[in-house]
């Protein structure tokens, strides 16, 4: 086994080591290449047979393996056999298993949401119960990773949970199901005439369920102009941004392309069907979360002046990857090109083939992004992100929010929220009485979360300079001042960030009774880039101008 082992994992290295030779073959030296195998392959036997203390030879393989592959970037990556099936469900969101999330809460993970409809919300499974067994087997100490493969299995298939709700313990039992999770979480009007579509990921489900929602929004809900929500989505399948992007824009109209090393990485790709609506009023908002298939679709969008984009620059990854097979079920995940949204601007953020002396790697600065035109004439920058037509700036999250959300302290008093209040008022209506919120304080008064702010590490830089240089007598009694009154004023932190606090721990309530789909509604109460898009889509002139190169 001990040697099989080793011959796996030094297969996936020589796999990874000949595919790269095989793709770049006019550039490398296959001599050097195979000297350079052939010494680690050697040094590994070495290693493992005559090192002093025991080695753990899956180890160093795995270290082996990443380390190389960290020195090009974050997106090339080795996937051992034991993860393929978890890229998999990031690629088409499906698998069998109970259907939910889950999280840790002290020595046991716990049941964070149900997905409605599924196996652990059929079973009566909810928010807060902690999982003590599985098949009879504890699970204390267990991580969410182990406890995920533990749930995970064939659909039909049975598996026994112990699990503890309000100090009490049942068992319950569950058959898995195949779990599709939705790449459009939630749909619907958010004014008389304006439609509302979340997109949470690139699946290869995400262009028939948008499709579907705008269908039926424009349909049976009188959908004359269209919000399209692509903040938070960390992208996905390049096919299905296409796909995305050609429900708004003309048959056969460019929406990517891509270039990389090898001439026949170099591809355009274009729209292969009917749009659904080329002239509908179009919003598309973006954010610092918004990356890779999401910056497809919003770039498209914007280079081709279709709609506007808004909200705030997105992350600025413009690499694609292919995922390649290796031996024994392994795969490896590749950086093979860069794509270019229909202007011919690349918005990779970050270079990494330049980097600093210590191996570091520098966002591109805004001095160096060249312009670009859209169809109409406006200017567009490249090598940033997507910037977006009209900004917002985001809410800042406190410090004490932070540590509250951190520290689980708002999904644990929503769990004994929940146990006192058995029906919930609509997610448009459901607000926290005062009494309420002081209960929730006085919750919060024996409990620890403590965090370090900006403030406070200034402070702290400035005690430990003044120490340094030799000022430290002189200025301690000026420290020790700035000190206290900076503790008095953090301790009024909760009264001050009371209303973003109290709007999270709504919203953590809510999703108790009405799901994601119920927090997302909630949200949508008071949400600055919704705000924004309805008056950009309510004021043609303005949709219009903003669509119009700027004099």
């Amino acid at each position: 086994m001990f040697r099989q082992k080793i011959t796996r994992r030094l297969l996936g290295v020589m796999g990874i080591a000949v595919l790269l030779i095989g793709l770049s073959a006019w550039k490398l030296d296959y001599f050097e290449i195979n000297k350079q195998l052939d010494i680690f392959t050697n040094l590994f036997r070495e290693v493992n047979l005559y090192y002093v203390d025991e080695t753990e030879p899956d180890a160093l393989m795995e270290d082996a393996i990443n380390d190389m592959l960290k020195e090009l970037d974050p997106y090339t990556v080795y996937i051992p056999e034991d993860d393929v099936e978890n890229f998999r469900i990031q690629q088409t969101g499906q698998y069998g298993g109970i259907g939910s999330t889950i999280r840790t809460i002290g020595d046991y993970v716990a049941i964070d949401q149900p997905y409605k409809g599924y196996a652990a919300d059929k079973a009566g499974l909810k928010s807060g119960d902690l999982i003590i067994s599985v098949d009879g087997k504890s699970m204390k100490g267990a991580t969410p990773s182990d406890m995920s493969n533990l749930l995970k299995g064939s659909p039909g298939s049975v598996v026994k949970l112990e699990i503890e709700r309000y100090g009490e313990r049942q068992m319950v039992e569950l058959k898995r199901e195949e779990i599709q999770v939705k790449s459009v979480p939630y749909y619907g009007m958010i004014d008389d005439v304006t439609g509302y579509v979340v997109l949470r990921s690139f699946t290869d489900k995400a262009s028939p369920e948008i499709k579907a929602a705008i269908t039926d929004l424009k349909r049976n809900h009188g959908m004359k102009s269209l919000v399209l929500d692509l903040r938070g989505n960390p992208g996905g399948l390049l096919s299905e941004a296409i796909n995305v992007a050609n429900l708004f824009i003309p048959k056969n109209t460019e929406v990517v392309s891509t270039r990389g090393r090898l001439p026949e990485l170099d591809q355009v790709y274009r729209t292969l069907n009917d749009p659904f609506d080329t002239e509908m009023p179009l919003t598309v908002l973006i954010d610092r979360g918004s990356a890779s298939a999401s910056e497809i679709v919003a770039g498209t969008i914007q280079d081709l002046d279709r709609g506007i984009v808004i909200g705030q620059r997105s992350f600025g990854k413009g690499l694609v990857q292919q995922s390649r097979p290796l031996s024994y079920g392994a795969q490896v995940k590749i950086t093979i090109a860069k794509y270019y949204t229909p202007s011919g601007r690349c918005i990779q953020a970050i270079n990494y083939a330049e980097r600093n002396e210590d191996g570091s790697v520098a966002r591109i600065p805004d001095s160096l992004r060249t312009a670009f035109e859209t169809a109409n004439g406006r200017t567009v920058l490249d090598g940033g992100g997507i910037d977006p037509d009209v900004a917002v700036d985001p809410d800042k999250v406190s410090g004490v929010l932070y540590s509250l959300v951190v520290k689980g302290l708002l999904f644990e008093y929503a769990t004994k929220y929940v146990q006192s209040h058995p029906q919930l008022p609509s997610p448009s209506e459901f607000a926290l009485t005062k009494g309420e919120y002081d209960d929730f304080l006085h919750f919060l008064s024996d409990k620890e979360y403590h965090y370090v702010t900006e403030t406070e590490k200034v402070i702290e830089r400035l005690e430990k300079a003044a120490e340094r240089e030799g000022y430290n007598e002189a200025l301690n009694s000026e420290i020790a001042s700035l000190k206290a009154a900076y503790e008095d004023r953090k301790e009024d932190d909760i009264e001050v960030y009371k209303t973003q606090i109290r709007q999270l721990l709504e919203r953590e309530i809510i999703g108790r009774y009405y799901y994601e789909e119920g927090e997302i509604e909630f949200m949508l109460r008071n949400d600055p880039e919704i705000e924004e898009a309805l008056m950009v889509l309510r004021d043609r002139a303005k949709y219009d101008q903003l669509l119009s190169p700027q004099n």
